[in-house]
């Protein structure tokens, strides 16, 4: 008897609940998006190849590796990256944008660099690679790119202004690839 009325009683509840008017939620709730700071390489750039060579470009990130007679013949390039005082304690990762072209393996590695950046580097005199922080691949037709490895590679922002250096190189016997400093490899604060 006592489980009869206490399951009447959960029922009436029930029905009450299920009919109360609800006000409308998306007209209650107020969502902001937030705009994520993205930050792209600092111009000009240096665009180094072998054997000793470089020049300044001032939009244009260029990789490429073949060999011609017998020589292999590397195309690399520096970049520096600006960021800003208040990111202590925020993470920073790359992001890939819009190639412009591509072919052979597409394949493009990343390293950070030991030292500031000169517009004066050549390939044989520069700053030194240091951390290996990934893989990425162009499509054929230029058109994305995307990580060998998944998440993209993350570390912690600065904890103050500075500029980061960072070396694209090409991965492969045959390899070229290019894109518009503003529309390719950036960092992102998340």
């Amino acid at each position: 008897m006592k489980f009869t009325i206490f399951a009447a009683a959960l029922a009436l509840f029930n029905g009450l609940v299920a009919s109360a008017p609800v006000a409308d939620a998306e007209a209650d709730v107020q969502l902001e998006a937030r705009q994520q700071a993205v930050y792209y390489p600092n111009n000009p750039m240096t665009v180094i190849w072998s054997p000793s060579y470089g020049y300044v470009s001032d939009s244009w990130v260029s990789i490429g590796r073949y060999t011609y007679q017998g020589v292999q013949y590397d195309t690399n390039t520096l970049l520096s990256y600006s960021l800003p005082d208040g990111l202590k304690g925020k993470t920073c990762q790359f992001i890939l944008g819009n190639g412009f072209y591509a072919g052979g393996t597409r394949k493009v590695q990343l390293f950070s660099v030991g030292g500031p950046i000169s517009t004066t580097d050549t390939f044989t005199s520069r700053p030194y690679r240091n951390i290996h922080y990934g893989i990425f691949t162009i499509a054929p037709d230029g058109a994305s790119a995307t990580w060998d490895a998944i998440p993209p590679p993350k570390f912690p922002c600065p904890e103050k202004a500075t500029t980061l250096g960072y070396e694209v190189v090409p991965q492969g016997d045959e390899d070229w690839a290019g894109w518009y400093s503003n529309s390719g490899l950036a960092i992102q604060v998340v």
